[in-house]
C-alpha cells in the first residue's frame, strides 16, 4: 500500500513538472501564443467639406465632396506658378504617412507641368513634392510616401499647374487623401 502511494505521488510530481514544462514560455516548452495589436489607420480627406480649397494665380477652383477640379487659363508669356492650395494641420501620434491622389489632367492648349506639394504653412520650407503626369484627362491613381514630419504642425497642400506661357489647363481631384498608420 506504501509502495502504491509513493508510485502515485512520483506520477503526479512528473505529470505537475511536464504539465509546468510544457506551459513554460519558449524555449523551455510549447511556443507561447502572441498577442497582435493592431494600429487602425487614420484616413484623412482632403476634399471633403471639411477642407476649403483656395485659388492662387490664375487658379478658379470648383469643388463638391467628391471633386476638386482646379482650372487655369492664362495669357502671360511668362512663367506662372498657378495652384490650388489647403491650408491644414494633421493631428496624429502616428507617424507613417501616405499621399493618395485620383487625378485627371489636361492641358487643352499651352504646355503646364503639373506637381503637388506640402510645405509649412509659411512656404518657405517644402516637405515634400512630386511632378503629376500630364494624363490627357485620363485618371490616374498615385500613392506616394511622404514624410513623417508633417504631423502635429500647420501645413499648406499645394497642387499646381505651372506655364511658360499662354493656355488652358484642367487638374481634375478625384480622391485626394492622407492615410496615417
Amino acid at each position: 500500500m506504501m509502495k502504491r502511494s509513493i508510485k502515485l505521488i512520483i506520477a503526479l510530481v512528473i505529470a505537475l513538472s511536464i504539465l509546468t514544462l510544457l506551459t513554460s514560455p519558449w524555449p523551455w516548452g510549447v511556443a507561447q501564443s502572441q498577442e497582435i495589436v493592431l494600429i487602425p489607420s487614420q484616413e484623412i480627406n482632403l476634399i471633403d467639406n471639411k477642407h476649403t480649397w483656395k485659388p492662387y494665380g490664375h487658379t478658379i477652383i470648383s469643388q463638391n465632396q467628391s471633386n476638386l477640379q482646379i482650372v487655369v487659363v492664362t495669357n502671360y508669356k511668362d512663367k506662372t506658378y498657378s495652384r490650388a492650395f489647403l491650408p491644414t494641420q494633421i493631428n496624429s501620434s502616428m507617424n507613417k504617412s501616405l499621399l493618395t491622389l485620383d487625378y485627371a489632367s489636361q492641358s487643352n492648349k499651352g504646355n503646364a507641368t503639373f506637381l503637388a506639394e506640402i510645405r509649412d504653412i509659411n512656404g518657405s520650407e517644402i516637405f515634400w513634392y512630386n511632378r503629376l503626369n500630364n494624363t490627357n484627362g485620363q485618371l490616374s491613381n498615385e500613392t506616394h510616401t511622404i514624410p513623417s514630419n508633417i504631423v502635429n504642425r500647420p501645413l499648406e497642400l499645394r497642387l499646381y499647374a505651372i506655364t511658360n506661357g499662354p493656355g488652358e489647363h484642367i487638374l481634375t481631384v478625384k480622391k485626394a487623401s492622407i492615410i496615417i498608420h
